[in-house]
């Protein structure tokens, strides 16, 4: 497993000019940041702790909205200047063509927009704002025409998972390069949402696998759904389909952290105990020593989640096993799935997992190196599964130039 996180998500502010009912971070409606929250000097030297402990990584700057953080041009330009690859995680509503023209021009790589319905009223009422899903529309159309890659995200409920294949073809329409679908995880103000039952979740992901599969030009990709590797049968280890080794696991502590806006850190959004403060020390060494992400690296979760033939791959979601029983290596109480008899708990993954049969030349596997490291895997995997179509036994830079795979940002390159 990676020794740094390729994925990094910071909440910038709390304030916010809408009032979503799920809102995991509780935002507020203010018309200034908060008095506790970094000042532009502690962003910028967050922004330069997180190169050093995650080079390459994606950073994704969110909110409450980030479009009210009057620095946010700045954090995205230092972030890119520190070969970062910085994306806004956005409502949308704030986003026209000025905002998102210098968002491109201060070096950020992509947007993300929630659009969490096909019917307005739905998304409005579920933002808290008449008239958020058009300015959600506004806003990605404002982000295309800056050249900025483009991805929507989703919170699905039972309301609104009959809206999967029309969302798709929102996206299709808009020019996004992907779909996130999100699976409620009950924090914050999600507390008094209403999540899916475990045999709704189980079909809405079997529908999402199906939608990717018809709809290889478009990434359709679950969040906050360890189980979707199940689903898929893929081990440790393993690729297939554009899905990286790593791809759709709980990544919480192991590949990922999350920033709060005060600079306390903690393994992901949905799990609010911090386990490192920025304004204290670096976050190399909180990544590096912190009990609590060593525990989720090295532990292996208890009860079925630790006895299951999918326990490395998957290991179910480690924030619902601490929303309900108050301990992050409890089994996850949201999936039905027990191991069958016969089957075998899954043994641990190989450090480098590589396809059977393909080996990579010296000169391939360094300019690999220098790819970002967030997108490593994926790039990799889709690399070594062109190499077993086409019977090729070792990945050369020739091979790797004749099959350039697509980056999860069109486009970007790092300190752009």
């Amino acid at each position: 497993m990676s020794a740094t996180p390729h994925l990094v998500s910071w909440n910038l502010t709390r304030v916010c000019n809408l009032a979503c009912g799920h809102c995991y971070l509780d935002a507020v409606q203010r018309r200034r940041e908060a008095p506790d929250e970094l000042s532009t000097e502690e962003a910028l030297r967050t922004v330069r702790q997180i190169a050093e402990a995650a080079p390459g990584a994606m950073l994704v700057l969110t909110g409450g909205e980030p479009l009210l953080r009057r620095d946010l041009d700045s954090v995205v330009a230092e972030a890119a200047r520190c070969d970062l690859m910085p994306v806004i995680g956005s409502n949308g509503t704030l986003l026209d063509a000025r905002r998102a023209q210098a968002l491109k021009v201060a070096g950020a790589v992509g947007v993300g927009i929630s659009v969490d319905s096909m019917l307005p009223d739905f998304h409005d009422r579920l933002r808290g704002m008449p008239g958020a899903w058009e300015g959600a529309l506004r806003g990605a159309h404002a982000a295309r025409e800056a050249g900025l890659a483009l991805q929507l995200q989703t919170t699905l409920f039972a309301e609104n998972r009959d809206d999967l294949e029309a969302l798709a073809d929102l996206a299709g329409e808009l020019g996004a390069m992907a779909l996130n679908l999100f699976f409620l995880v009950c924090t914050g103000r999600g507390v008094t949402q209403t999540d899916m039952p475990e045999l709704l979740y189980e079909e809405t992901l079997r529908d999402i696998a199906r939608l990717q599969k018809e709809r290889p030009g478009l990434m359709i990709r679950a969040r906050c759904a360890p189980y979707m590797r199940r689903l898929l049968n893929l081990h440790a280890g393993e690729s297939a389909g554009g899905y990286a080794e790593w791809s759709s696991a709980c990544l919480a502590g192991r590949r990922y952290l999350r920033i709060t806006p005060q600079g306390q850190v903690t393994p992901c959004p949905y799990i609010p105990e911090a386990v490192g403060d920025l304004r204290e020390e670096s976050l190399k060494n909180v990544w590096e020593t912190s009990a609590t992400l060593l525990r989720l690296r090295g532990e292996l979760p208890r009860g079925k989640c630790g006895d299951c033939d999918f326990r490395f791959s998957c290991g179910g979601c480690r924030a619902r096993a601490f929303a309900v029983a108050s301990d992050l290596m409890a089994e996850d109480p949201k999936c039905s799935y027990i191991r069958p008899p016969g089957e075998i708990p899954e043994p641990p993954p190989c450090r480098e997992p590589i396809t059977p049969g393909v080996t990579w030349a010296a000169e391939a596997q360094a300019l690999l190196g220098r790819i970002p490291g967030f997108v490593r895997s994926r790039v990799r995997a889709r690399l070594e599964e062109a190499a077993v179509r086409e019977a090729v036994r070792v990945i050369s830079v020739e091979f790797m130039r004749d099959h350039r795979p697509k980056m999860p940002f069109p486009g970007a390159s790092r300190g752009n």
